[in-house]
Formats: structure tokens, sequence, C-alpha cells
């Protein structure tokens, strides 16, 4: 880390916070064993002295973490993780939500892949009590498939290290003082599934907490695809309207999903968007055109957009910052490896550096985002068969 380290604004912080909690991505085990492992890994990140420079104080981890694992066995991975990390004084909670684990073929064809089925709003929280949507929000809101599972997941999770509570019991006990700040962040699946599940336990139609128990509600999605239609993202800014921390740089903002325009994922899952990708870096493939492999993937994408977005509306981007983005590999692309080279730098590397944070984040985080994201690489044949058939089967 640099020896001159300057204080992180807010949405630096809750950024980095999010960022680490995919510590453990790489590393096989039950939930417990990983929970117990991001812990440790989380508490040494917290006390380090250049950390704790830039975070103005030693955050504690007051909830979790914890872990989601669907079939639970020595060699399973992570599927879900979530934290709270608090500030110094206690004045701010940061509830931290991890990306997609590539090491994990439940969040790759259940989470991130599930978007050819949507869920009604209305249906999508089983264990939340009965709620509805305020009225003048159209089309009605739904939700794809895979993110009403993870944010379910996330709502099913108990802390089993330190407060035996679930986030909804946590939540209870330290909010209605009115003077508290509270974040909900993530980046990549977490950008999907943080604004959801903040919009869940606030929602004003019957949802679990106000936002008026708080001074402050906010959410920092970064690199999110998009979770539903345009109904659910009307939904969204009306209960979690854009914040900006008025300075020069754009991406210091709340309740937008802030993303890199050069970036991959944040293009899904709206269909015109979704089109951009073969094209989104310079490039001189052999013969002229991109490769099969690329568009096969994109229009398998793009029909399971459509299929997703039959009723009620397609695919919505929820309020977002689109920031421009920086060309870094090789110039032009001429290879497939170049190409998902510069979708990993432009979906990993490039958020460091655009939340100014790339001199914090632990090596433990990097390298195990770098070997989840290899994995993603070799899994591409098995994603595109299943992709295929989940498509096949909706139509």
């Amino acid at each position: 880390m640099s020896s001159t380290i300057l204080p992180l604004n807010l949405c630096q912080k809750a950024f980095l916070l999010a960022w680490e909690s995919n510590g453990v991505g790489d590393t096989p085990g039950d939930a417990k064993r990983l929970a117990k492992a991001l812990q440790t890994k989380l508490t040494t990140f917290l006390a380090l002295s250049d950390v704790q420079k830039a975070m103005e104080g030693q955050w504690s981890l007051v909830w979790g973490p914890a872990v989601f694992v669907d079939k639970e066995s020595p060699t399973s991975y992570a599927d879900n993780v979530m934290y709270v990390a608090a500030s110094p004084n206690q004045s701010v909670y940061v509830v931290a939500i991890a990306g997609t684990n590539a090491s994990s073929d439940y969040d790759k064809s259940k989470e991130d892949n599930s978007v050819n089925t949507t869920q009604l709003w209305t249906a999508a929280f089983p264990n939340l009590p009965s709620y509805g949507v305020p009225s003048g929000i159209n089309p009605w809101p739904v939700l794809s498939t895979g993110t009403a599972l993870g944010v379910n997941n996330l709502l099913g999770m108990t802390d089993t290290l330190t407060t035996q509570q679930t986030l909804v019991e946590f939540l209870r006990s330290v909010s209605a003082t009115g003077s508290k700040t509270l974040i909900f962040s993530g980046h990549s699946l977490g950008g999907a599934l943080a604004p959801t599940l903040a919009l869940a336990l606030f929602n004003p139609s019957g949802g679990p907490f106000s936002t008026g128990d708080w001074d402050h509600v906010y959410v920092l999605p970064a690199a999110g695809p998009t979770p539903g239609n345009q109904g659910l993202s009307q939904f969204f800014e009306r209960v979690f309207p854009p914040v900006s921390l008025n300075l020069p740089q754009p991406q210091y903002a709340w309740n937008q999903n802030i993303w890199n325009s050069l970036d991959a994922v944040p293009h899904a899952w709206v269909v015109d968007s979704l089109k951009e990708i073969p094209t989104l870096y310079p490039a001189n493939w052999d013969g002229g055109q991109v490769p099969a492999d690329i568009t096969n993937l994109v229009n398998l994408a793009v029909l399971a957009s459509e299929a997703g977005g039959a009723l009620p509306g397609p695919y919505t981007q929820l309020p977002n910052i689109k920031v421009p983005g920086t060309f870094h590999g090789s110039n032009p692309i001429t290879t497939e490896a170049q190409f998902w080279a510069e979708v990993g730098y432009q979906h990993l590397d490039a958020y460091q550096i655009l939340f100014g944070v790339q001199s914090l984040v632990s090596e433990g985080s990097r390298s195990a985002l770098q070997k989840m994201f290899k994995r993603w690489l070799g899994s591409f044949s098995r994603m595109t068969t299943q992709s295929v058939s989940r498509t096949a089967a909706a139509r």
C-alpha cells in the first residue's frame, strides 16, 4: 500500500467494503468454514494502518460475514456472501454484498443467467410480511428469477459467528434512532442484489423498515446487471431518488448503478446494450468478423432477455451513471483471449481505479477475483449449452 494515504469519501468506503466481501470466492468449504475464514480476512484488513487512515478509523464487523452455499460439501464454494461493517463511532453501517463467484456453478447458472423468467414483485419474497407496490408504478414491477433467488438467499442468512441474527433482526436492533446512515453496497452480481434487497426491506408498501427510521439510507451499486423491468426501475427511483456528492467525479453518487462504459456486465440485460458487447473494444478480427463464440453467446443472452421481458415489459436499467471507460489491453484486439482479458480488466481492475481504491484492496480479494475470473472463462462452453437449454424451455 502507498505511504501517502488520503481519507476516502463515503462512496469510496462503501465500495471498498463491498469489494472485500469477495475474499473467499476461490476457497472451498462449507458455509461455516467460509464465514469464519472471511471474518479473519476482514478483521485483519480493517486493522491495517493504511486502511484505517483511508477509512478514518477502524471499522468493525457488527454482523456476519454470513455465507450461503446451495449444496454444502468440503469442496463447495460460497454462492452468496454478505456482512455489515460499522464506522468507528457506529454512525454509519454498510451492508456489503459479494458479486458473482465464478467458482460457483450455482451463481453462474441460477443467479446470473436466470433471466429468461421473471417474478412479480409482490410474490418474489415469500418470507417477508405481506407487501405491495406504491400506486402509480407502471408497468407492474418484475425482477429476474435469478435476482429474486439471490435476494431470498440473503434474507435467509443468519450470522452464526456473532449476533445469531438475520439481517432483518440485526437492522431492527440498530435502527429507529434517526441519527445513523445505512448503505447497501455491491459490485457485479452484488450490484443487482444490493438495490433489490434495499427496496425489499424499505418498500413503503409493507416493507419491514422505513427510511424515516434512519438519518439516511443509501444504495451504492457498481457494475450491476439489470435486475428487472421499467416498473422496478421506477419503483426503486421513487424510494431511493438519486443523490450526488457534488464532487467533480460523477461516480461519487448514491442510488444509481455506477458503471464503466467498457464493462460488458452492466450491458446485461437490456437488449440494445447486449448487442453492443461484440464491438465494445477496438479489434481487427481474422476475416473481419467477430468470432462466432462471442456473437453466439451474446445472441443467446438477447434471446434470454427477450423471453424474460415478454411480460410485463423488457429489462430496463435502474437509474445509473455511465462513466467513460479507458481501453487497457492489446490495441487492436486480434484474439478471443485478448477480448476476454479486456472484459475481465474492465469489470474488475477498472473499478478499483474508478473508485480510487486500487492501493487499498487486499491482495486476498484481488487474487480471489482474478482466479474466479479465470474459472469463469473456462466455463464458457458449459454456460452456452445451459443457456441454449434454458432459453429454449422458456420460449
